[in-house]
């Protein structure tokens, strides 16, 4: 998913209690967000397109193929890692992984049945969950503790292929992207659990992170560590 770049250092232990908090919060709203452009029916955020395809495919609850997908990011991560001093950061995103999962399923668990119908009351989620996601976004980078596996992969190629950031960024939401498409198309000959709504929260996702990143520096929290 699209984020400002990274230009502060993330630690591998909370400095402030504060911080801690703020993570956790960030990942149950990010859940939220998710959840809510699930029930849309078209298409989840990208940050979880290619989770809630298999989710279908599998038959599986969509907490848990987050974890299954995220965890196989993490490994790929370590296996990437040059600077053994990061390994730590890369344990970190675990239990945030696991809580972010953990989140989605008692969402999605509390909602029930709950969907909405209607082209104008589809959109209005998804419009909604996406900017969700974007303030857990901004909350998630302004704690500075940990990421979720998905940033922590895309950091870990950019410092070993010494792209820059927001491309590799690009290139990665693409590619989780497509993949989704193409696994949904070979599975259901036909787009389950990826659409409009996706391709939507890949592109506007970055403005709703610029919107709330002036937000939160203004009136959530000024001694954070986002860069408004």
């Amino acid at each position: 998913m699209a984020k400002p770049d990274r230009t502060i250092p993330i630690t591998a232990r909370p400095t402030f209690k504060t911080d801690l908090v703020e993570m956790v919060v960030s990942v149950l709203v990010m859940s939220l967000g998710v959840v809510l452009t699930v029930k849309a029916q078209m298409g989840a955020s990208p940050i979880v397109s290619l989770p809630n395809v298999l989710s279908n495919v599998m038959g599986i609850s969509l907490g848990t193929t987050v974890f299954i997908v995220y965890f196989l990011l993490i490994l790929i991560e370590w296996a990437l890692i040059r600077d053994r001093s990061r390994i730590i950061l890369t344990l970190s995103q675990l239990p945030f992984t696991m809580l972010f999962s953990l989140f989605v399923d008692l969402i999605v668990w509390l909602l029930g049945g709950w969907t909405v119908s209607g082209p104008l009351e589809q959109w209005l989620m998804v419009i909604g969950g996406t900017a969700i996601i974007g303030l857990g976004c901004v909350l998630e980078i302004d704690a500075n503790i940990s990421m979720l596996a998905d940033d922590g992969l895309v950091l870990a190629i950019s410092q070993v292929t010494k792209v820059r950031l927001d491309k590799v960024m690009v290139i990665f939401d693409i590619c989780f992207v497509v993949t989704a498409f193409v696994v949904s198309y070979v599975a259901f000959h036909g787009f389950v659990g990826v659409g409009w709504g996706t391709i939507f929260a890949g592109i506007t996702l970055g403005l709703f992170v610029r919107l709330f990143t002036k937000i939160v520096k203004r009136y959530i929290r000024k001694d954070g560590s986002i860069q408004a």
